[in-house]
């Protein structure tokens, strides 16, 4: 038995079919190698993509397999950050089911960065633990989180006769967002707040505005604005923190979304 063929071309013994081999062998293409098959068909099984692993969220760094139009069909990658996409991007996203006493939704260092001037974070279908709770919000200023100097107004009406309502303060350890939100059955509250240019330099005023509606226990729709400031002076904001002010945050869901500056 030869332990290597040597041939300059290898031909069917009959017909125009030959099989190399047997099931469970494995041929190697030793590196350093070329195997040429730009002319000819090649026929592959449709498990090369459905039997590998499934990657369920993609990063910018993944690439895809191209053929290139405007080079005779060349083989090229693309980088998912290159692709085109709409002009909001999803940078976070957090469901919650009954969160306990711990007033703290959510605490981030990362999520703003200069690829973005404007964001927006969705609270969705917030159902707090106690009664007539607050939403409030503190910024994380140069990773450290601002408990000072806040300024903020909110207005809150309901569908009823004689339902506004307005709350404001002109120095506060905390922005409330929204206000007076109920736990009872059937209650509950959706609404959305937004930063404009978080990363900018030291001495900007950061700047909040927000909007919620619900229904409260009566029947009535409930809805409010709001908006807030603290003057940056230790450096960009990096995070916020979003604050029940009293029991625990319960069940939300949370979306942050960054609109692409161009």
């Amino acid at each position: 038995m030869s332990s290597e063929i040597k041939a300059d071309k290898w031909s069917p013994a009959s017909g125009t079919s030959a099989t190399i081999g047997d099931s469970g062998d494995t041929y190697t293409v030793p590196s350093g190698a070329t195997l040429t098959a730009s002319a000819a068909t090649v026929n592959l099984p449709t498990s090369i993509i459905t039997g590998v692993a499934e990657k369920t969220t993609l990063v910018d760094a993944d690439k895809f397999l191209i053929s290139d139009s405007a080079a005779s069909g060349a083989f090229k990658h693309v980088q998912k950050s290159n692709l085109p996409s709409g002009a909001w991007n999803l940078v976070y996203s957090d469901d919650v089911s009954g969160m306990g006493s711990g007033t703290n939704a959510y605490t981030d260092s990362n999520m703003f960065s200069s690829t973005y001037n404007f964001y927006r974070i969705y609270i969705l279908d917030w159902e707090p633990q106690s009664d007539g709770v607050n939403l409030e919000i503190q910024f994380k200023l140069g990773g450290v989180t601002r408990t000072a100097d806040y300024k903020w107004n909110v207005t809150r009406e309901t569908s009823n006769s004689g339902g506004e309502s307005t709350n404001y303060s002109n120095g506060d350890d905390v922005i409330r967002a929204w206000y007076g939100c109920g736990n009872a059955s059937g209650e509950s509250m959706s609404g959305w707040f937004e930063y404009t240019n978080p990363t900018g330099d030291t001495g900007n005023w950061y700047t909040t505005s927000s909007m919620y509606s619900g229904i409260n226990t009566s029947g009535y729709a409930i809805g409010g604005i709001g908006a807030g400031t603290n003057q940056n002076s230790t450096g960009p904001m990096t995070g916020f923190t979003i604050i029940a002010n009293t029991g625990g945050l319960g069940n939300y869901k949370l979306r942050a979304y960054g609109l692409k500056q161009s």
